[in-house]
C-alpha cells in the first residue's frame, strides 16, 4: 500500500529535485525561508496568491501540489531547471515550449 505525500512534502520534494535551499525558493516567490519551512512541515498552507508561484517556481503544476497527481510538466519542467549545462535563457525556451505543448493537449 503506497504511502501519499502531503503538500508540504510535495513541496519539499520539488525543491530539492531543483538543489533549491529553503531561501531560493523563498527568494524566488518573495517570502521569507521561514515561511517554506513552514509550508513543508505542514505548519502553515500558502495563501492562494502564493500557491501558483510556488507552483510555477517549483515548475510544477498547482494541481500537483495540491493532490499529487502528476502531469507531464511536473516531471520535465524540474529536469530542465535543473540541469546545470542549459543557459537560463534557453531553460526559459524549453520551459515555455514545454507549457505550451501541455496546454495546447489539455485543450483538445
Amino acid at each position: 500500500m503506497a504511502i501519499k505525500s502531503s503538500f508540504g512534502q510535495r513541496v519539499k520534494k520539488s525543491r530539492l529535485v531543483l538543489n533549491y535551499t529553503q531561501k531560493d525558493l523563498a527568494s524566488a516567490i518573495g517570502v521569507t525561508p521561514q515561511h517554506i519551512s513552514f509550508i513543508e512541515q505542514e505548519r502553515g498552507a500558502p495563501s492562494l496568491e502564493l500557491l501558483p508561484k510556488i507552483a510555477e517556481e517549483l515548475g510544477v503544476s498547482v494541481d500537483y501540489l495540491l493532490s499529487g497527481k502528476a502531469s507531464v510538466a511536473t516531471d520535465l519542467i524540474p529536469a530542465i531547471k535543473a540541469d546545470k549545462r542549459l543557459k537560463i535563457i534557453t531553460k526559459k525556451a524549453l520551459i515555455a515550449l514545454v507549457e505550451g505543448l501541455y496546454s495546447n493537449n489539455s485543450e483538445s
